[in-house]
């Protein structure tokens, strides 16, 4: 039973920030002319609302391995949907074009950075807090710096700023329930199943990948039913979507959920 209302508070979660927070993302973009960039990290950060929810719970219930192990699995999930989405949509040479280093390598160091402090024995360490940080502003610097110029965005707004921000709102309150839920839940499968925290991160990894999924998919299949389906912006909004998601989830959820599992744990 733990176990099914651990993957169901995920689902859960998923489909408030696909239909809800991704949505009212969708509608600032539109009401703030957001260039392509700008929509595809956006949309990275939103898609990681999961995985914060997951790590600050599993933090809270005690069961840190869980949650980390979550974020780990999910940055490599998100790699390997996007290079689905790609092979599908034929989109590899853009891979190869020097504009995408910085989110190609970020998405990079996202997963590698807690599989090494995990290694290392040194993930629960609070010095690691503001080192993950710093490394969330080098992020942004670099990305930047080397980032070339979008394309303009459109000269009108389009849509109503005040119910976009509604639906963001809502949404977090939503997910912010759930993952109630989702964190009493993770807690009983490690300790009352016996199943391994690892695993249940991984279960949880796969359930809290499937926004990304669906936004990589949807950003070609939108450009190919407009008729521009060559067009590299829309891999640079996927490889946004991808840089912004991993690099949240390592330089800015996990010391989040890590500073609430120190703290709970002094606590209990």
């Amino acid at each position: 039973m733990s176990i099914l209302i651990m993957i169901l508070s995920s689902v859960a979660i998923i489909a408030i920030v696909k239909y809800g927070l991704v949505e009212g993302l969708d509608r600032v973009s539109l009401a703030l002319k957001w260039t392509p960039k700008a929509r595809g990290q956006a949309t990275g950060y939103a898609t990681s609302v999961p995985e914060l929810v997951a790590l600050v719970a599993a933090g809270l219930s005690g069961v840190w391995e869980a949650g980390l192990w979550n974020i780990a699995s999910s940055n490599l999930i998100n790699l390997g949907l996007m290079l689905s989405a790609v092979t599908l949509h034929r989109r590899w040479k853009d891979l190869v074009l020097p504009r995408f280093r910085s989110e190609l390598g970020f998405a990079f160091v996202g997963i590698g950075a807690p599989l090494v402090l995990m290694q290392w024995e040194f993930d629960t360490h609070v010095a690691v807090i503001p080192i993950l940080f710093a490394l969330f502003v080098l992020y942004q610097w670099v990305d930047r710096k080397m980032a070339e110029s979008d394309e303009p965005p459109p000269e009108e707004s389009v849509g109503s700023l005040p119910i976009a921000l509604i639906f963001c709102v809502i949404s977090l309150a939503l997910v912010s329930i759930a993952g109630i839920f989702l964190g009493d839940s993770t807690k009983a499968v490690v300790e009352q199943m016996g199943i391994h925290p690892a695993i249940a991160g991984w279960i949880l990894g796969v359930v809290t990948s499937l926004p990304e999924a669906v936004t990589f998919f949807a950003v070609y299949g939108s450009a190919r039913k407009a008729g521009n389906p060559e067009s590299v912006e829309e891999t640079q909004e996927v490889l946004d979507n991808l840089a912004a998601s991993n690099m949240s989830n390592t330089s800015l959820i996990y010391p989040i959920g890590l500073s609430v599992f120190l703290i709970a744990t002094q606590l209990l």
